[in-house]
């Protein structure tokens, strides 16, 4: 099986273009094929982990990420009253940044625009087929593209990974609706000025609400909670729910909660909304000189806070295999695959739980213990998260 020198890449989110660099310094050259009509950089805010930090790192785009965005190492956990039940530490482990995904991905388009990586809209895959040493992609308008490998990183519903593994085309709807939004600036101000850099989370008798600075210059905040929705909704019927109803249901959900929980909520104009899917586990993340990355092949709810972070290592690790050239192009998907494949899976496990977990029903006495014991478990929740960050040490370093 040939080497790989020309790599055809279905997304061009964030995975898709941190992708092409690293190809790049493998030697392949790369096209990028993107479903939407035009470039658009969507999404609410999110934090990128430690670990998908040290992958920024490795590209040399960590300094114009800070600059987008804001440091932040510690979790900072509250009751609906406000009071401080623990606090997480993780300097020690590196470093997270909270930023708007569309700035994270603007950042990523201009790095693979100084590069001359080209990049197609408007190109919707719905057909693979296997020539020997040759993948050809298929797209809806009629075009088709060749290449020595088809990489794809688009998204919880994939097109690649419906066509490449037919019998899990579905992604698991988990009952749960992302909801969040951007508070207008100026809107709110926490009574800690820690907060600052810091992601706080709050937990009530049911449901978590969760804050961050996103943004210092100018100063701008971003929020987002996951409530339950049984009835799975298309993502048109979820579009067309007026922002002031989406609002309403938030405000429900927090009322009398701690400042600035109402005031995030109440000063936030356009809610950002999304059902959430995961992808607990496939048999195999490629078929031939096809492979599936980030959340084609792993998806997980963003209680994991993973998503964005695992993207951007599993880019990285494609990247790196295929450029040892002892490889064939299965050997190093096969060995890609290995490295992540466990780690992932576990991590979509347990943002499933921490989504689960949230909807149930405590009570005066349930709270009070749940304040009580919860520092008790925050050892082990931090030890869980020095692991996801630090997984990849080694790799990251010869990233470097």
């Amino acid at each position: 099986m040939k080497q790989a020198s020309q790599a055809i890449i279905i997304g061009g989110g964030i995975g898709g273009p941190a992708l092409s660099l690293f190809l790049r310094r493998a030697g392949i050259k790369s096209r990028i094929f993107e479903a939407y009509p035009e470039p658009t950089t969507v999404g609410g805010g999110f934090q990128i982990a430690p670990n998908g930090m040290r992958v920024l790192d490795a590209l040399g785009l960590a300094d114009r990420v800070c600059a987008a965005g804001v440091r932040s190492s510690t979790f900072v956990f509250r009751n609906k009253h406000g009071k401080v039940i623990s606090q997480i530490d993780l300097s020690a482990s590196g470093y997270g940044v909270t930023l708007k995904r569309a700035a994270l991905q603007q950042i990523l388009l201009d790095e693979i625009g100084q590069h001359d990586v080209p990049i197609k809209y408007g190109k919707r895959l719905c057909g693979l087929e296997d020539e020997g040493d040759t993948v050809v992609a298929r797209f809806e308008d009629g075009s088709v593209e060749r290449g020595d490998i088809l990489l794809a990183v688009d998204g919880v519903h994939s097109r690649a990974r419906a066509l490449i593994l037919p019998d899990y085309s579905s992604a698991r709807y988990t009952g749960f609706l992302g909801i969040g939004g951007f508070a207008e600036a100026g809107s709110v101000a926490p009574a800690d000025p820690r907060d600052a850099h810091r992601l706080s989370f709050s937990v009530g008798s049911r449901f978590q609400f969760g804050y961050a600075m996103l943004s210092g210059a100018p100063v701008r905040w971003g929020w987002w909670t996951h409530l339950p929705q049984e009835r799975e909704v298309t993502r048109l019927e979820l579009q067309a729910i007026p922002d002031d109803v989406m609002r309403d249901r938030a405000l429900a959900a927090f009322k009398g909660w701690h400042p600035p929980v109402e005031a995030l909520v109440s000063n936030t104009a356009k809610i950002v909304r999304t059902a959430i899917y995961d992808v607990p586990s496939l048999p195999r993340w490629y078929v031939c000189r096809v492979m599936l990355l980030g959340d084609a092949a792993h998806a997980m709810s963003p209680a994991g806070g993973q998503g964005a972070s695992l993207a951007l290592e599993d880019a990285m690790l494609v990247g790196q295999f295929l450029a040892d050239r002892s490889m064939t192009v299965t050997e190093a998907f096969a060995k890609a695959e290995s490295v992540q494949r466990l780690r992932a899976e576990r991590i979509v496990k347990q943002a499933a739980e921490n989504d689960r977990r949230q909807v149930n029903e405590l009570g005066p006495f349930g709270q009070w213990m749940r304040d009580r014991m919860f520092p008790l478990f925050t050892p082990v929740i931090a030890r869980e998260l020095r692991r996801q960050y630090t997984a990849l040490e080694h790799i990251w370093a010869r990233a470097a």
